[in-house]
């Protein structure tokens, strides 16, 4: 048995909940919802392994190729590969890694301020944390094309072992769209439950398939667990340091009688330490400045230029648009949107809300995300306001 733990938002606050059997279990989850108050309740009434799902939107999934032969200290910096991509300092990004023999290698990237926060609940109300995954892999996978579930306030669609996003139902054709372009759609499964409606897509056929058919994304098949590196609280984790603490204890005391043992071994490491930063100082000089010289700081070198890089880079294309507001829209649950329409350079949202201040906030949101963003067509009426919010960007579409 399982505890399933979803947040349905970035602040990690209020949730829905629910207990799963892995063996016997199907994908139709008995979701319960429940605020933050709750949590302390459900914790200790459900004493068993544990599962946190981070909402899809606060994560990032991306794929980095590697050069063949590939060491550890080109697994350890991957995260350079994708920063430019973020346009934040990595630093305050956590970074998991998928299937590390495969290539190109997938990658989950979460701000480390919703890790320490989901690794702080799990410590202060006792839950026995086995895995942190994201949304995405609620939905079931078949190996193939693309799978559609629904997630928490939104649609999930799966189209690879580490690939997929989530989209609000009104934006689903354009979604497809964009997937149909890179990869080959020979079928749409639909996973739903019995009184769950098939969506009304003109352009695309959709096969059905019961939830109580198949077993959820996150069970016997491939997915990222967040808890890597700095993030390890499940108890295996516990188990093998309480195994290695009474070696490390016996290593400490030959090496305080062996001091010779000792100094051979440091100056091994401080060789194998010297190599690494050699080999890390090839990879990156073609993309450091000229003369640039092995001892410098490469770290902050390499920084500032992703950082030029990004400066540069006038134009967006539509999919990153898309995703842009899709972040910034999630914060204004009571805006609607009514049409997408894509011309040119131009990504253009017709919305509508009650509150003509939420209009203007997620215009001043999608701006501070750095897009060129402006309002047209606005009108505003006592009882509901309504404009066209339009994004500038590149023609990738």
């Amino acid at each position: 048995m399982r505890l399933l733990i979803q947040f349905t938002d970035d602040e990690l606050a209020d949730f829905r909940w629910a207990n799963y059997d892995e063996v016997a279990g199907r994908a139709e989850i008995d979701w319960r919802s429940a605020v933050e108050s709750e949590l302390a309740a459900v914790a200790s009434q459900n004493p068993y392994p544990a599962i946190i799902v981070i909402p899809q939107q606060c994560v990032y999934l991306a794929q980095v190729v590697l050069p063949e032969k590939a060491g550890r200290q080109v697994l350890s910096s991957i995260e350079y590969q994708v920063e430019d991509q973020l346009a934040q300092d990595i630093e305050s990004q956590h970074f998991a890694l998928g299937d590390t023999t495969e290539n190109p290698v997938s990658i989950a990237v979460v701000a480390r301020t919703i890790m320490d926060r989901c690794m702080a609940l799990a410590q202060g109300h006792g839950l026995r944390l086995i895995q942190v995954i994201p949304e995405l892999f609620l939905c079931p996978w078949p190996g193939r094309g693309v799978a559609m579930a629904a997630g928490h306030d939104g649609c999930l669609l799966r189209y690879g072992n580490y690939r997929g996003l989530k989209c609000h139902p009104q934006a689903l054709p354009a979604m497809l769209d964009l997937i149909g372009q890179d990869i080959e759609m020979d079928q749409i499964r639909h996973y739903a439950g019995e009184l769950e409606p098939t969506p009304e897509l003109e352009a695309y056929q959709l096969e059905r398939q019961a939830l109580d058919t198949v077993k959820p994304g996150f069970v016997d098949a491939p997915l990222i667990d967040l808890q890597q590196r700095g993030y390890q609280l499940a108890s295996k984790w516990h188990d093998l340091a309480r195994a290695w603490k009474w070696m490390a204890l016996l290593l400490a005391t030959l090496l305080v009688i062996g001091g010779y043992n000792k100094a051979v071994a440091l100056q091994a490491l401080e060789r194998e330490l010297s190599d690494i930063k050699l080999q890390q100082y090839e990879l990156l000089e073609p993309y450091l400045p000229a003369g640039t010289a092995s001892d410098a700081n490469l770290k902050k070198l390499l920084i500032e230029r992703m950082k030029q890089l990004q400066a540069g880079r006038q134009e967006q294309g539509f999919l990153s648009l898309m995703l842009e507001f899709t972040r910034a829209r999630a914060a204004y649950p009571g805006i609607e949107l009514s049409r997408i329409g894509f011309q040119g350079r131009r990504l253009s949202f017709d919305i509508n809300s009650k509150q003509l201040n939420d209009i203007e906030a997620l215009l001043e949101s999608v701006k501070k995300l750095g897009v060129n963003a402006r309002l047209e067509n606005l009108n505003i009426k006592p009882e509901l306001s309504s404009g066209r919010l339009v994004l500038v960007g590149g023609g990738d579409a």
